[in-house]
């Protein structure tokens, strides 16, 4: 069953007059202050948070190139991912860069072990 009415954001939360975004992300309160999301850098905070945002609420998504060429570059997105990876927040599952094709990664909960 899927839900049908739309909580708004506040104002101070959205550009948006009606206050209904299509996409946000969720984070909660334990995950943001737990040690793997705490000691990131802010590079792969900021990698972290993007990747959430285009994965849509699902577990497995792709993040290809396109998404996070605007704010971070090629050697700073790779140590990003590896930071990620290393603090069980990401798994890369297909790397596909000779495919020609985004990556395909999942949200991993090895971070509540760190």
């Amino acid at each position: 069953m899927s839900r049908t009415k739309k909580t708004p954001f506040s104002i101070w939360e959205t550009i948006k007059t009606d206050g209904i975004e299509k996409r946000y992300i969720r984070m909660g309160n334990s995950q943001m202050l737990h040690p793997s999301i705490f000691n990131l850098t802010h590079s792969a905070f900021r990698v972290y948070t993007y990747m959430k945002l285009e994965s849509e609420g699902k577990m497995i998504f792709t993040f290809p190139h396109t998404k996070w060429k605007a704010f971070i570059s090629k050697g700073g997105f790779q140590k990003a991912k590896k930071e990620l990876c290393k603090a069980g927040l990401i798994e890369e599952i297909e790397k596909n860069a000779n495919l020609r094709k985004p990556n395909v990664y999942r949200f991993s909960t090895k971070w509540k072990d760190v």
